[in-house]
């Protein structure tokens, strides 16, 4: 690889940090202010409203790990805040009872529903 390349290559993923910085600021800051969601419960929210259809389904915890860019404890204290928000429910599987469900509840559909647009809105203007 040329010494050239080796530039571009660096100075190509310095701009993704930064991209990936400003992004996921505004993202916290504009979801928290409006909609009482961190950039997390968010993801979350969206991955849940995806696998369950936001009519009652359910999603498997280990399956959302696999999605999501926390890691199980940071996946696990997210969830925690959106139950105790009313946002999300935990469920135990009949037959297996180390497996755990999660379902979106009304009103955690409710809630992304009413975010998805903030969450447009920073993405088109970052990466638009």
């Amino acid at each position: 690889m040329e010494a050239g390349s080796d530039n571009d290559v660096c100075a190509k993923w310095s701009e993704t940090l930064r991209v990936y910085h400003t992004t996921s600021v505004e993202l916290e800051n504009e979801l928290q202010a409006r909609h009482d969601l961190g950039l997390s419960e968010f993801e979350v929210l969206s991955k849940l409203s995806k696998s369950c259809g936001g009519a009652g389904g359910k999603a498997r915890m280990k399956e959302l790990e696999a999605e999501m860019y926390l890691s199980q404890s940071a996946l696990s204290r997210t969830v925690t805040r959106l139950e105790k928000a009313g946002l999300v429910a935990r469920a135990t599987c009949d037959f297996d009872r180390r497996a755990n469900f999660l379902m979106l509840t009304p009103a955690g559909q409710e809630r992304f529903v009413a975010a998805q647009p903030t969450h447009r809105g920073v993405l088109l203007n970052h990466l638009g």
